[in-house]
């Protein structure tokens, strides 16, 4: 056979093969318009979320213990970076182009997008002017106590991000759908008021919506539940927000659900808390 009649042989064989529509959406681009399709898919979602939690941490201590009385700055004639840094923030006063700050407040926004794509898939929305959640529909097939819980998981952490954030700046931005960046250009501050009805609304949501099971059936459940926020865990941060905003009765309320019904306790030693 001449080498034409190979170029020929291959020709014949590419059109034979080509009649399939080529997959634009590779496995290796997922995004949040391609991904959310299954229960699984759903739950990995969440996991994420609770993931997403950790980062934040990794400079609240800076904003938080570090200006408290519970430590202290060690290094205060120290000339690097990052010790100058954690000396004008321990002084509050720290520079405009403080890194803890930025890292802190990219990390955390980013976490509260990842719930909010969660609870648009769920049919999950939030009216502001009405202070509520509400439970549309979904196209993603699960069962409804399913729907609610993973709901209720993503509307902890939120809630659990924008508790610590008005607490540190007051008023801030109230992003409680997904938005591109165009638009997060156009949104204003917040009132304290409107963040904390939010706050409320997740957390008075999720208690009603999350898993109600004590200590003891959680930690013989083959390890599935623990780790993740539960009715109690939601009754618990409801409980500290009603203090902070020195609704006192309504916060023994809750937490007087949690010590007793809970199944959770005190250390009996202080040393255990290390």
């Amino acid at each position: 056979m001449k080498y034409s009649n190979y170029l020929i042989l291959i020709f014949c064989i590419t059109l034979g093969a080509c009649k399939k529509t080529i997959d634009f959406v590779p496995e290796s681009n997922l995004s949040s318009a391609t991904f959310y399709k299954t229960e699984a898919d759903m739950r990995i979602a969440v996991a994420g979320c609770y993931n997403g939690m950790q980062r934040p941490m990794n400079n609240e201590w800076q904003l938080t213990e570090l200006r408290s009385d519970n430590s202290k700055q060690a290094e205060t004639g120290s000339q690097n970076s990052f010790n100058l840094d954690n000396n004008t923030m321990d002084m509050f006063f720290p520079a405009t182009g403080n890194s803890a700050i930025y890292t802190y407040w990219l990390n955390t926004y980013n976490n509260i997008r990842n719930t909010n794509i969660v609870l648009q898939k769920l049919g999950v929305t939030y009216d502001p002017a009405a202070g509520a959640i509400n439970f549309g529909t979904t196209n993603i097939p699960m069962t409804d106590s399913v729907r609610k819980q993973l709901a209720g998981e993503a509307m902890f952490i939120r809630a659990n991000h924008y508790f610590n954030l008005v607490r540190l700046y007051g008023g801030v931005f109230l992003v409680h759908t997904p938005i591109s960046a165009a638009e997060a250009k156009t949104i204003n501050r917040s009132s304290i008021n409107d963040i904390y009805k939010l706050i409320l609304a997740d957390l008075t949501t999720a208690s009603t919506n999350l898993s109600g099971k004590t200590f003891s059936q959680i930690a013989s459940g083959g390890g599935a539940d623990v780790g993740k926020a539960s009715l109690w865990a939601a009754k618990a941060l409801l409980g500290k927000v009603y203090i902070t905003l020195g609704r006192k009765p309504e916060a023994i309320t809750e937490l007087s659900s949690v010590a007793t019904a809970s199944g959770y306790g005190l250390e009996t030693t202080y040393a255990n808390v290390f």
